[in-house]
């Protein structure tokens, strides 16, 4: 049987042309004959097909795993970006990670976060109020539940310190502008929810401040022997300053001074310490010894006096009351002022220490030296 020598398909001698591939058949019958070689032309076509696809395949495999090799890479970049809180170079990494494997899911959830944190970054810096600050800062706290990771912790926290700033810078602000007795307590109640050592420090300045204000207020009802209404001060300083020993103090001198009051009146409470100066003259007229006292303008630009005395009396005395005077560089007297010793009973050989805070200017500025006019104590 004869075939055609191109295709090697099955042919009658009496055919001129194959009709399988159309190919003219060669007039030589002999050249028809069925060899090896042509059985392996019918396989060229398809073995050159197979062989494209296995090299476009192995190609498409290569420059994928290249591409996620890189997306890879771009996505730790990112991530170390991030734990260095450098959002915005975390982000171009993450955009570079998309844009080189477009299907990178691990790229595409993060990036969520790295816009996230780039946008609020950018909104505080270009919002001007601190009170605006405060609340991009609380929402975008509020949406971080949305995410999580150290990465999201670390930006939690950098808000939370920008937060505590922007607060002390607030309250900072508000200080300065010399609040009232009735401010502080908000103001110190703010500092107080303020999560940052330098907030520890301006409480307690605001605390030293609110506790002047209120031995302030309660010497002006005191010199008008109003009493009740000097405890009541004093009792609300308490609550905000509750182991302050001047207060303390202070407090127990008042209820000393209102019991002796009531129970005798003005006239007999002065005949009864007139009878026990007789009694007991040394100690009413030379229980005190070895008093200082001095002035200085502290940190804050505040006049502070203070000063100690000793007791030398036989019995405790209580509710010992310095009286003193400011003058200036020509002796002129400024200002007149009374304080409490603390602590407020001296027992035989102890030491007292009493101490005020000016606030007023012009007695800050001109303010050269301190006298003690009288003191004067309660005998038990």
């Amino acid at each position: 049987m004869a075939y055609c020598p191109k295709c090697g398909a099955s042919v009658y001698s009496e055919e001129i042309f194959c009709v399988n591939c159309g190919e003219k058949l060669p007039h030589d019958l002999d050249q028809r004959l069925y060899t090896n070689k042509w059985r392996f032309k019918h396989f060229i076509m398809p073995i050159t097909i197979l062989s494209l696809i296995i090299i476009i395949t192995i190609a498409i495999y290569t420059i994928y795993h290249y591409k996620l090799n890189e997306a890879k890479l771009a996505y730790t970049k990112a991530e170390e970006a991030l734990l260095l809180s450098d959002y915005q170079l975390a982000n171009q990494y993450i955009d570079e990670s998309i844009k080189t494997l477009p299907g990178f899911n691990q790229a595409q959830q993060i990036k969520q976060f790295t816009q996230f944190s780039v946008e609020i970054l950018d909104q505080l810096s270009k919002t001007d109020s601190n009170q605006d600050k405060l609340r991009l800062i609380i929402q975008a706290k509020n949406d971080l539940a949305h995410f999580t990771g150290e990465a999201v912790d670390i930006f939690t926290q950098q808000l939370l310190s920008t937060q505590a700033e922007i607060q002390i810078e607030m309250v900072k602000a508000r200080l300065a502008q010399n609040p009232s007795v009735d401010d502080l307590p908000l103001l110190l109640w703010e500092a107080n929810s303020i999560q940052d050592p330098e907030a520890y420090q301006l409480v307690r300045r605001i605390r030293d401040q609110l506790i002047a204000h209120t031995i302030d207020q309660a010497y002006q009802y005191l010199n008008k022997n109003q009493f009740s209404q000097a405890q009541s001060i004093v009792e609300n300083g308490l609550y905000y300053a509750p182991n302050d020993l001047k207060l303390s103090s202070l407090l127990n001198s008042i209820e000393k001074e209102k019991a002796a009051f009531i129970a005798t009146q003005e006239e007999r409470l002065e005949q009864a310490f007139s009878q026990y100066e007789v009694e007991q003259q040394v100690n009413q007229n030379e229980a005190i010894e070895e008093l200082e006292i001095d002035f200085k303008v502290n940190s804050d630009d505040q006049l502070v006096v203070s000063g100690q005395l000793k007791s030398v009396a036989t019995v405790p005395i209580h509710a010992i009351f310095v009286h003193y005077t400011l003058f200036d560089d020509e002796l002129n007297e400024l200002k007149s002022n009374e304080i409490y010793v603390y602590p407020e009973t001296l027992y035989p050989g102890e030491t007292g220490e009493f101490d005020h805070i000016h606030f007023d200017q012009e007695l800050i500025d001109k303010t050269t030296s301190v006298q003690v006019t009288s003191i004067t104590w309660l005998l038990q």
